[in-house]
Order: structure tokens, then C-alpha cells, then sequence
């Protein structure tokens, strides 16, 4: 071996451990993060074919569903039918050229109706309404089809193109809003088209329009007009004979939904006898327990009604007051 020859050999396999350890290089810490990175992926590649087992993300959403509320209750042949059913008549409603839940409610209101999904709903048990006010109890086709009809039904029509009613044994005192009282019976047949008239006295009651975005520019406007619709209404079922009607017949309207149980928020206002006594809160309270017990005992699939004394809450201006 020569002596140069010898000289490398040694200085490169035969140096001190220390020295031997500056001279290599290691691979730093990141390369070795990399590294096991790839290798895992190389390994999901490998075993999963590249794509997501789908029997892994159907059995993630079973357990997703098992934990909304009802999702562990086992349902009958019977339920899953329905459920089925309903099903498609959402995707059939989906599908229809006016989509209910797309347009304005008034719009939408004859709409619904007429939707089987609203005929199969209203055949189903509701439970409670939690929240409903004394006024808006009934339907306005009772209201004016049965209520107005009554004797003694006087109307008046305002500055402020509304109108107002009240019963009385003889024609009322003008009032700075209502300077001529009518009996309701001689002007509903003095009409030419009675039905129209009707048609005309359920607009004074409630939001209805053909129009709603023109009439109702702005949120005062529509206020403005909600209050004067309870200020007529008012008049009606203020006369203790009707109030009690009135009463029985929500209970009633509310018992064809198959609700079972009503919150009720009431201001208990006066009511008041045809030849104008007036009652005070106490007999109003207590007509809402005869006519509710009535009502339970005659319903016996009914469970009850309960009060909420509330306050009227009215606009000026922006601000509102409760």
C-alpha cells in the first residue's frame, strides 16, 4: 500500500469518534415530519384506493341523526308510511310554478289552503298555542257573517276611512269620529251586492291587500292600520252576549286545528249590555272560566285554557311602547 494511499485510508475509516461525528450530515427535524407525512398518505392511498369509504360517512349519518330529538324513536310501518308521504308532497310543492314559503303571505294565504300539506297538517295534533290575544281569537268570516247579523248592530264609518260598531238598543250619540250611526240591517239591504258589502267590512277588520307593498310603505303605515282593524273590532265582541259567544267559538276553531290547550294574553277589557251598562273586569275574568270549563266539559279531548294579563302596546312615531 502506498504511502498516500495509506494516509487516506486511515485519516477517513480510522478517525476519533468525535471527529467522525462532525463529519456527517443528518437530516433535520422537518425532513423527518415530511417524510412521515408522505408515508401515511402513501399508506390511506393504499389501503382506501384514494376515495372515502362510503359505508364510513353512511354510518357517521345514522349517528347523526340518532342523536336529533326523536332520532332513537322507532317508528311503525304505519308512521314511516306517512312520513314517506309527507315527504313527497313537500317535494311536489317544491316543484309547483308559486312556492309558498317564496311570495308574500297574503299572496300565499289562498295558496296554503289549498295545500294538502295544510289539509294533513291541520288533521294533526298541535299540542298548545302559547300565544294568541283575546281580539284575533276567531276568524273575521265569523265575525262578520255572524256577529254583524245580530240585532241592535249599529255602524258607523270614520273620518279616517274605518269603521266602528256597537250594539244598542236605540241609534247612539254622534262622537267627533262618528258623526252618523246606521242599523246595519237596513243599510245591508239597502246594498245592492250584500256580499261585496261583507267583503268590504273583512277589509276593515284585518291587514288584507291586494297590494301589500303599496299600501304599507313603511311599518308605521301598517301599524297605523293594524290598530284602527282592533278599534272596529273592539265594539263587536265588547257586548257581553257576543263575548261569550266569541269566546266558545275560539275555543271551538282552535279544538278543529286539534289544539289542545290555549295561553290566552287579554287586556280584559269592559264589556258592556245593550242598553249601555258596563260590566267591570271581575265578570269578565269570571265568563272566561264558565265558558272555558263549558267548553272542557263538552270537549273532554281539551285540556284547558289559561290567562295572560297583558297591556295594550301602541306607536308614535319609531318608538314603541309596552
Amino acid at each position: 500500500m502506498s504511502g498516500l494511499f495509506k494516509k487516506d485510508f486511515h485519516s477517513h475509516f480510522f478517525q476519533s469518534p468525535m471527529t467522525l461525528q462532525d463529519n456527517m450530515v443528518f437530516p433535520s427535524r422537518g425532513s423527518y415530519t415530511i417524510t412521515l407525512q408522505l408515508a401515511v398518505v402513501m399508506c390511506c392511498v393504499t389501503v382506501c384506493g384514494g376515495t372515502p369509504d362510503p359505508r364510513q360517512r353512511e354510518t357517521m349519518m345514522r349517528q347523526e341523526t340518532s342523536r336529533q330529538t326523536g332520532g332513537r324513536v322507532q317508528l311503525t310501518g304505519a308512521e314511516q308510511w306517512l312520513d314517506a308521504h309527507l315527504h313527497k308532497l313537500k317535494e311536489q310543492e317544491m316543484a309547483a310554478a308559486q312556492f309558498p314559503p317564496a311570495i308574500h303571505f297574503f299572496k300565499a294565504r289562498p295558496l296554503i289552503h289549498k295545500s294538502p300539506i295544510f289539509s294533513l297538517l291541520q288533521r294533526m295534533p298541535k299540542g298548545a298555542a302559547l300565544h294568541i290575544h283575546s281580539s284575533s281569537l276567531v276568524s273575521v268570516d265569523w265575525l262578520v257573517k255572524n256577529i254583524t247579523y245580530r240585532p241592535h248592530c249599529y255602524i258607523c264609518f270614520t273620518w279616517g276611512r274605518s269603521v266602528r260598531f256597537v250594539f244598542s238598543s236605540r241609534r247612539p250619540f254622534p262622537t267627533w269620529d262618528c258623526l252618523y250611526w246606521q242599523l246595519l240591517k237596513t243599510l245591508r239591504a239597502n246594498m245592492v251586492d250584500p256580499t261585496d258589502f261583507d267583503y268590504s267590512l273583512m277589509q276593515n277588520l284585518t291587514l288584507f291587500t291586494d297590494d301589500p307593498d303599496t299600501t304599507y310603505p313603511s311599518q308605521d303605515a301598517v301599524w297605523e292600520r293594524f290598530e284602527m282593524a282592533f278599534v272596529a273590532i273592539a265594539g263587536l265582541v265588547t257586548y257581553a252576549p257576543v263575548f261569550k259567544d266569541f269566546l266558545y267559538k275560539g275555543l271551538e276553531q282552535l279544538f278543529d286545528d286539534n289544539i289542545m290547550y290555549l295561553e290566552l294574553r287579554t287586556g280584559l277589557s269592559r264589556t258592556y249590555e245593550l242598553d249601555g251598562s258596563i260590566h267591570d273586569k271581575a265578570w269578565s275574568l269570571r265568563t272566561y272560566q264558565e265558558v272555558t270549563q263549558q267548553f272542557v266539559a263538552e270537549h273532554p279531548g281539551f285540556l284547558g285554557a289559561r290567562l295572560i294579563i297583558s297591556v295594550h302596546r301602541y306607536s308614535t312615531g319609531f318608538k314603541y311602547y309596552l
